[in-house]
């Protein structure tokens, strides 16, 4: 039985994720700030809170197979290189980037013998210019700086630990209008805005980034680390 910790694991993509791995018999355990009556409490950016869950989730079901780090949001509105305040910033650096860093760190430290992955949800907003929203777009591109260098670290000690990272585009659901609203006021032409750039024509699916978050994690072996996979629809080819 393959055992799967997402935090962040009632958000929109949270949810998609622990959804695919329970129809592959995964046991998923979800956690939240405001977690719902089958999740455990977790604040991200705390130490001590990532050593209680995934204890929690070692004392309950014996081990962890998969730990998916999708918690994190935009952070305060606006970002743009002149409104953004500090505070914003270090608002999003701790929730996805010291979050994941706490969750991968908590992992390599419990010496599994067994193989264990790690998949940290990032943006193609890592990627590409984001004038506003330029907090957010700096701690994607950390978290998959993150990414590669935990793999390399745990490949080099020669631990079973793979980690890897998904970059979707925007998602249709979650923070989609909270991410138009950066660009423009009027939502719908912000919306055709943004998708004259996809070559696909249409957004992202929850369900499609989280069928590549269970490839990632449970398919490869241990070759498939230090990746970063886009989901995208093309966005960045033209």
């Amino acid at each position: 039985m393959t055992v799967v910790l997402i935090t962040g694991g009632f958000g929109s993509l949270g949810t998609a994720i622990g959804r695919r791995g329970e129809q592959d018999g995964a046991t998923v355990v979800r956690t939240g700030r405001h977690p719902e009556a089958d999740g455990l409490a977790h604040d991200v950016r705390d130490p001590d809170g990532w050593r209680q869950v995934i204890d929690t989730v070692v004392e309950r079901h014996g081990r962890l197979d998969v730990l998916v780090n999708a918690a994190g949001g935009l952070g305060a509105t606006p970002q743009d290189v002149l409104s953004a305040t500090p505070q914003a910033w270090h608002d999003v650096l701790d929730s996805h980037v010291v979050g994941s860093w706490l969750g991968c760190r908590e992992v390599i430290s419990r010496g599994w013998q067994h193989p264990v992955s790690i998949v940290n949800l990032s943006s193609t907003a890592g990627h590409l210019a984001t004038p506003s929203m330029i907090a957010y777009g700096a701690m994607k591109a950390a978290v998959e700086h993150l990414t590669t260098s935990v793999a390399l670290h745990c490949a080099r000690a020669g631990l079973p630990i793979r980690c890897n990272a998904v970059a979707p585009a925007l998602v249709d659901g979650g923070i989609r209008d909270d991410v138009l609203g950066t660009v423009a006021p009027d939502r719908d032409e912000a919306l055709a805005r943004y998708l004259a750039r996809v070559p696909t024509g249409r957004l992202v699916t929850p369900e499609e980034v989280a069928d590549t978050v269970w490839q990632l994690a449970t398919g490869g072996g241990l070759s498939l680390t230090g990746q970063v996979v886009t989901v995208a629809g093309g966005l960045g080819l033209a």
